[in-house]
């Protein structure tokens, strides 16, 4: 337990240290503009690179992507267009409506 608790002091004093005080979002300590935006720009890039990962797990075919939900998703759009058709022939709406509507379904 003690050793944690030397460990925690050691991080907190380590973290004290003004050039790591307020890192990545603080102005510095006598630093122009150009390391600010170089701050906020890898902070940016990681972001990027986070959002760009699960994008490819769990994106349109994903590695982890839940393939039951794309198919229910398939089934229920096959269904709305199958009642836009069936609406149309039996004259509940017209042409227009009809195109409209099945370009809100794409």
């Amino acid at each position: 337990m003690t050793d944690i608790l030397v460990i925690l002091s050691s991080l907190q004093d380590f973290f004290s240290d003004p050039e790591w005080r307020l890192w990545p979002f603080g102005p510095g300590y006598g630093q122009t503009l150009l390391p600010n935006l170089a701050r906020l720009a890898f902070v940016a890039l990681l972001m990027g690179a986070i959002l760009l990962f699960l994008r490819i797990l769990f994106g349109p075919k994903g590695f982890l992507r839940d393939h039951e939900l794309d198919r229910e998703a398939e089934e229920e759009l096959r269904r709305e267009r199958e009642e836009l058709d069936r609406q149309l022939k039996d004259g509940e709406i017209n042409e227009a409506e009809y195109e409209l509507k099945m370009r809100s379904l794409k």
